[in-house]
């Protein structure tokens, strides 16, 4: 048996996958709270409203496995087809996990029930559904008591939204490099005493900074202090209404030039409506059970092939093209989205590297999908093809890759900006190493675009 590497530091929740489903260990004290929200109804109200994947106690036997130290009943959860992680979601994404952690939090506490915590981890997308998938996170609430993960959930949520709302600083790369939590003194000094009006940074940000400044040397007292306050349900839900009101203004500031590409771009009519055609008709062929959509802007060919593909997987380096795709899809169970950079995959991270995976090996499909992709590789990344070819070969066995030539506008207007050292930059070179690796079935576009069929051998 082994266990996913992420989930170590729950030792009463250990997490292990088996064919199409995900299972989480319990103790005995957990296995009674896991009945007590099935006995209330939590669990199918939460289902019900599309909140969290819905678990099923199941014995650890039916999983075919035999483990120690462990309740005899496990959780058993279906699998959602991609994994990705708050730092690869566009503002909208983290924004919708957040408010449905805020809606399961409401709902929890009318049953008597809280999230002992809130890490961003604890949500993972269903396709385009956010949904929450730690049973273990669900406790009965002692009458009384604050809410324990506020801080958790501010860190994990809420202060990278502040961030790019207010100040414009993307938060996915603070994300990576704090493994899913930003520290409260690292927002409050990026926003600083100027931001003090805006929405949310008062009260949860330069407040909390301040409090753990003041007490930071006096943490049993503060600890003390803390478990004399007593909340009542009606105060705990007045703050959840009030941290979704302030989760429902923030906008993001940063704009896009890529987010109107299919506007702007630089294709006939009649290219663009060959390349629409040849797409469409080879992944009509294919019907693959999983398609990779890698550069796939705002999803206009995600739209085109959707129907005749299982699954499919959009990736852009763009966050804004994403937030526009993603707004579009209103909850659609067949379409992932992940922001990220091919040229720059997001690493292995946390502990030994191995809480959470690469961004790589999780890009496995049947069929890729690679337009006006290449040239930006090569030209802006500075990746040379002999690196490209292969590692798009490497993501499915067939798939449609587009070369976009020296002569297209777009990528003359690329090399006017830079000293040109890009000599491999030629089709021959181009069609040679996809020929090294794969028969190939080749459309031209006109303006200098061709599209390559592949098979990879």
């Amino acid at each position: 048996m082994i266990f996913d590497e992420g989930s170590f530091r729950d030792p009463a929740g250990r997490v292990f996958l088996r064919g199409d489903y995900a299972y989480r260990t319990l103790t005995d004290r957990s296995l009674q709270t896991a009945r007590d929200t099935f006995e209330s109804g939590l669990v199918q109200e939460l289902h019900d409203a599309g909140l969290i994947a819905l678990p099923e106690l199941v014995r650890i036997s039916d999983a075919g496995v035999d483990l120690e130290s462990t309740s005899p009943w496990i959780v058993r959860q279906f699998r959602v087809p991609f994994v990705s992680y708050a730092y690869e979601w566009s503002f909208e994404m983290l924004r919708r996990a957040a408010l449905v952690t805020m809606e399961i939090l409401q709902r929890s506490l009318t049953r008597g029930f809280i999230l002992k915590d809130a890490p961003s981890f604890n949500i993972l997308f269903s396709g385009a559904r956010a949904v929450h998938i730690d049973f273990g996170s669900f406790a009965r609430r002692a009458p009384g008591t604050p809410w324990v993960g506020y801080s958790q959930f501010c860190r994990s949520f809420l202060y990278p939204l502040l961030l790019e709302a207010h100040a414009g600083i993307p938060f996915r790369p603070l994300l990576r490099g704090y493994l899913g939590e930003i520290p409260v003194h690292v927002v409050a000094n990026s926003l600083g005493l100027r931001s003090a009006a805006r929405s949310g940074v008062l009260l949860h940000v330069l407040m909390q900074h301040h409090l753990q400044r003041r007490f930071a040397d006096a943490a049993p007292d503060v600890a003390a202090a803390a478990s004399s306050l007593k909340q009542t349900p009606e105060t705990l839900a007045a703050m959840f209404r009030r941290l979704s009101t302030v989760l429902e203004r923030l906008r993001p500031r940063r704009d896009s030039d890529w987010s109107e590409y299919s506007e702007t771009c630089s294709y006939t009519d009649d290219s663009r409506a060959a390349k629409r055609d040849i797409v469409e008709r080879a992944v009509a062929d294919a019907r693959p059970g999983r398609l990779l959509d890698l550069g796939s802007n705002t999803g206009e060919y995600i739209d085109l092939v959707r129907p005749f593909v299982g699954h499919v997987v959009g990736i852009d380096a763009d966050a804004p093209t994403i937030d526009v795709h993603y707004r579009r899809l209103d909850n659609d169970s067949r379409v992932s989205l992940a922001v990220a950079d091919f040229a720059r995959p997001t690493p292995a991270l946390g502990w030994n590297l191995r809480e959470r995976q690469a961004l790589l090996p999780r890009l496995h499909a049947d069929f890729l999908v690679a337009l006006a992709l290449v040239h930006h590789l090569r030209i802006t990344s500075g990746i040379p093809l002999a690196f490209i070819v292969p590692a798009l070969l490497s993501l499915a066995p067939t798939g449609i890759i587009e070369w976009v030539g020296r002569e297209d506008a777009r990528v003359q207007r690329m090399l006017a900006l830079r000293e040109d050292v890009f000599a491999d930059y030629t089709w021959e070179t181009f069609i040679g190493l996809l020929q090294e690796h794969a028969t190939v079935e080749v459309s031209d576009l006109q303006q200098g675009r061709t599209l390559c069929r592949y098979w990879r051998r």
